[in-house]
């Protein structure tokens, strides 16, 4: 009986960090995602200079965002988003609005598929 109540505790305890861990990566990545519509938005109305600092500040959070979410994500996909991430300030500079419409494109389709691949769905389990 006793082997049965801590394989039922093992597989709750289990549950409590995928659900955390689910959670985590879905608001960072809807907190992310609205950030970086805010930077387009500041684009469109021509404050440059307020999108590149909204861009370095997101930059900076998503740095230490990062560090956490390595311990249980593919690292592959954290730094690509981070390579994308430490090149927008640089198209905010330029003030070409469609390359930094088009980046930021890349990087929602990146935070995207970060959180499609923790949701439990059949083919990320298999």
């Amino acid at each position: 009986m006793n082997r049965i109540m801590i394989a039922v505790a093992m597989v709750l305890i289990a549950g409590l960090i995928c659900g955390c861990e689910i959670y985590s990566v879905s608001s960072n990545e809807k907190s992310y995602t609205e950030e970086l519509i805010k930077v387009s938005k500041l684009m469109e109305s021509k404050e440059y200079s307020e999108a590149g600092k909204l861009s370095e500040n997101i930059l900076k959070n998503w740095k230490k965002t990062a560090k956490h979410l390595d311990k249980y994500l593919y690292h592959d996909y954290i730094d690509s988003i981070t390579e994308h991430l430490v090149t927008l300030p640089a198209y905010t500079e330029s003030k070409d609005e469609t390359a930094v419409r088009a980046h930021i494109e890349e990087i929602k389709i990146q935070l995207t598929s970060l959180k499609e691949s923790e949701l439990p769905y059949l083919h990320n389990i298999l």
